[in-house]
């Protein structure tokens, strides 16, 4: 198991973790490839790989293309070598996903957040809900590497807390030490990150986007998240982002008033949040809007009211969408022309449930950077993974953690 290679390493289990690391990058890959990749002599990577073999660590994984001569031998992790549980816990639902080591999905679990969904509740479910998954494919704790979380802010990651996060659902969520409660219930290794980190991690592995030396993931809700890879590295970036979290670039030097106290930030307009209050207001000032026609109060609309509204081209809404999708594209526009990315994926309820908020926004931004990305044009997408993306980029997290050269507590 990949815990054998954990704890004080001499150089040959270095060289071991390095070669298996790479094998996890590029396999199947070639004995040739991994010399390239290593500069080992061949004879050290030929024992090496027999070493990596008998510890059932990888397999053999069939022949690949030949460029002349006899069809090289391919080397594979082995997947089910070990397995980890990715968690992802936001305003709207908590995800757990069993993987192996390939990070495909073996299982999953969600739960709808709501004011029921208090610390206890919450960690009572992912526990149980873990075990049931044990249980179901006859997996020991052992066999599991550990469990990483992915998650709002603001955290104190060294500490593995949730602070003081707002607009969720549910009380009780003040100074909440995540990792403790999860890795004392689970007897498992646990971790922390932002969601959107983990997320970024998980979306920058897939195929497309992994060739990219710069990658910006935003996403966006309740409110707006945001993780950067920067010369090929994910930036992890600082615990001091107060409650009021992302979303307060200024689109608008004298706008609506927002929750940080500032005026005309992004949030203000854009967020789930202001959509509905706009709602709102149009139709307490007597507009018409089919909207009115599902519920009894008003005030009693969500987000899916208002995706079901903007689908049904309903003027009212969908002039409010807009409004805040153009916003939206403002952010992005100035995001971008600081950092210049390769590549900016958009994920998130209002990215993903709603296609004329998407439209509106990379239209937005990349009319604005046009000047900018002369002989290159920025590229958007929704990224590969959807609402999973999260929930993976923690299990890789934690698959991370073992191949590092620090020393497990």
């Amino acid at each position: 198991m990949l815990k054998q290679l954990t704890g004080p390493l001499s150089q040959k289990e270095k060289s071991l973790k390095e070669l298996y690391s790479l094998i996890i990058e590029h396999g199947p890959v070639s004995k040739s490839d991994l010399i390239k990749y290593t500069g080992m002599r061949q004879t050290t990577c030929s024992r090496l790989i027999d070493e990596l073999l008998d510890m059932s660590l990888i397999v053999e994984s069939g022949y690949g293309e030949s460029s002349g001569g006899r069809k090289p031998l391919m080397y594979d992790i082995k997947e089910d070598a070990s397995y980890v549980i990715g968690i992802d816990v936001s305003r709207t639902y908590t995800k757990v996903l069993l993987m192996n080591l390939r990070l495909t999905v073996l299982d999953e679990a969600n739960l709808r957040m709501n004011e029921t969904s208090t610390p206890a509740f919450t960690t009572d479910f992912i526990s149980s809900q873990i075990q049931h998954m044990l249980n179901k494919f006859q997996l020991t704790p052992d066999q599991i590497l550990g469990a990483g979380i992915g998650t709002i802010g603001p955290l104190d990651r060294e500490k593995g807390m949730i602070l003081n996060p707002i607009q969720f659902p549910s009380s009780g969520w003040q100074n909440v030490p995540i990792t403790e409660l999860l890795s004392e219930k689970l007897q498992l290794h646990t971790q922390l990150d932002y969601g959107a980190n983990t997320a970024l991690l998980a979306e920058y592995h897939q195929e497309p986007f992994k060739k990219y030396k710069n990658v910006v993931h935003v996403i966006k809700g309740t409110g707006t998240r945001t993780a950067m890879i920067m010369d090929g590295r994910l930036i992890r970036g600082t615990d001091k982002v107060g409650m009021l979290g992302q979303g307060h670039m200024i689109v608008d030097l004298h706008g609506r008033k927002c929750i940080c106290g500032s005026n005309g930030c992004v949030n203000a307009y854009s967020s789930i949040v202001a959509m509905k209050e706009d709602i709102l207001a149009s139709l307490g000032q007597g507009a018409p809007s089919i909207i009115t026609e599902w519920t009894k109060d008003s005030k009693d609309i969500d987000f899916e009211d208002i995706c079901r509204a903007v689908n049904e081209h309903d003027p009212l809404v969908t002039r409010i969408v807009k409004n805040a999708a153009y916003y939206a594209g403002v952010g992005l526009t100035n995001l971008a022309r600081v950092l210049f990315p390769d590549v900016i994926i958009l994920s998130g309820p209002t990215y993903t449930r709603m296609n004329l908020f998407y439209e509106v926004v990379t239209e937005t931004a990349a009319n604005r950077c046009k000047n900018l990305y002369s002989d290159q044009e920025i590229i958007f997408t929704r990224g590969q993974l959807g609402e999973n993306a999260s929930a993976i980029g923690a299990g890789r997290m934690v698959i991370d953690h073992y191949l590092t050269d620090h020393t497990m507590a």
